[in-house]
């Protein structure tokens, strides 16, 4: 399905997708002639082989900006990119409001869809108030923020996934089956989707490719698809609507196998049905044997990567104070800060999401699953 996609459109110059991730290799062959542009974070951008973000963010761009002919065809290459780092190779932890100041950079950006596959394990769905007035920031601006539903097999929510407009995603198989891995949760069920999140080839720092498997690679694959379909309302005459997107994609979503109850329990508001969403986008009724985009058909990846998110101060966000420019309240000395940790390696990152540290609470990339 999504070579169909690709004879449609590979996306629309004026479209821009944010990947907030770890550093790309831009030099990497799949990149070149792709349109990216870096925005300056407390990350320094330059990828490093076989560093842990770097591989990352490496694998999640190229889902969406790998280039025809190259080795990782993304999705949505013809649209323009916009890399803003915010996990480091030497820390691999970073905070919500680090978080938050970098949405609000690719807001400022102009970015339509910003992509982030992490997120942090909470007991409601609740989050800083940094992190909550930068998906705010969105929703008023018109954004549409997809995030990662987590790795941990469990009835849970992650943010900024959970957070009210926010796009969820979680991983399926070939066959549309929800991966044992792939979290569910109560507000998932309305604004979570599956997507491809097995095997996926993607791109490796200083050349190469790999196929990984996890939430992360689901994500970039959610938001690929929202860009060409935000291209595909230009290339009508319409004005690019991120958040009709959002509700093309949610309402088209095919549900799981009814005789599978645990399936349907894991399946969120559906499969990601793109034949369905297009439909839709156009004006017209679905039929009900659309068929759901497989993981066989993906030519493009991410990996895992346990970057984590420390809370802001939570007495900051209960004082209910306007909040400040994030970018200008990331930049001043004392504000929340990364927590080091030490590297480990890709094997073992997909069991230690979310991990705790210092006593604080972690968002964290979904991990890997060869």
């Amino acid at each position: 399905m999504l070579d169909t996609l690709s004879t449609l459109s590979q996306g629309d110059s004026s479209i821009c997708i944010a990947v907030l991730d770890g550093p790309v290799d831009q030099n990497h062959p799949c990149f070149q002639g792709a349109d990216l542009t870096y925005l300056p974070t407390l990350v320094k951008a330059e990828a490093q082989i076989g560093g842990n973000m770097s591989t990352h963010g490496t694998h999640v761009a190229s889902i969406i900006f790998g280039q025809p002919g190259s080795p990782v065809e993304g999705i949505a290459p013809k649209c323009k990119g916009i890399i803003v780092p915010v996990f480091a190779d030497d820390r691999l932890k970073t905070s919500q409001l680090d978080l938050a100041r970098g949405i609000e950079q690719a807001v400022n950006a102009g970015a339509h869809v910003i992509n982030l596959s992490g997120g942090q394990l909470t007991d409601y769905g609740e989050a800083d108030g940094w992190l909550q007035n930068a998906v705010r920031l969105c929703r008023e601006n018109n954004v549409l923020l997809v995030a990662a539903a987590g790795n941990n097999s469990c009835d849970c929510l992650h943010v900024p996934a959970a957070l009210p407009s926010v796009l969820a995603v979680g991983a399926m198989d070939a066959n549309g089956k929800p991966l044992d891995f792939s979290n569910w949760g109560e507000n998932y069920k309305d604004q979570g989707i599956l997507a491809p999140g097995k095997d996926i080839l993607g791109a490796k720092p200083g050349g190469g490719t790999d196929r990984l498997s996890g939430t992360s690679f689901a994500t970039p694959i959610v938001s690929g698809v929202a860009a060409v379909l935000l291209s595909l309302q230009r290339e009508q005459g319409e004005t690019p609507d991120p958040q009709k997107i959002r509700q093309v994609l949610l309402q088209s979503a095919l549900p799981c196998d009814a005789d599978l109850p645990e399936e349907t329990r894991r399946c969120l508001a559906g499969r990601l049905n793109i034949s369905g969403a297009i439909t839709l986008l156009k004006g017209g009724k679905m039929a009900e044997n659309f068929a759901s985009v497989g993981a066989s058909e993906v030519e493009a990846a991410g990996c895992g990567c346990d970057g984590g998110l420390t809370k802001a101060s939570e007495a900051m966000a209960n004082q209910g104070q306007p909040a400040p420019s994030l970018v200008a309240a990331a930049a001043k000395p004392g504000g929340a800060e990364a927590v080091p940790s030490n590297t480990p390696n890709l094997q073992n990152l997909m069991q230690s999401f979310p991990t705790t540290v210092t006593q604080q609470q972690m968002i964290s990339c979904p991990g890997t699953y060869p």
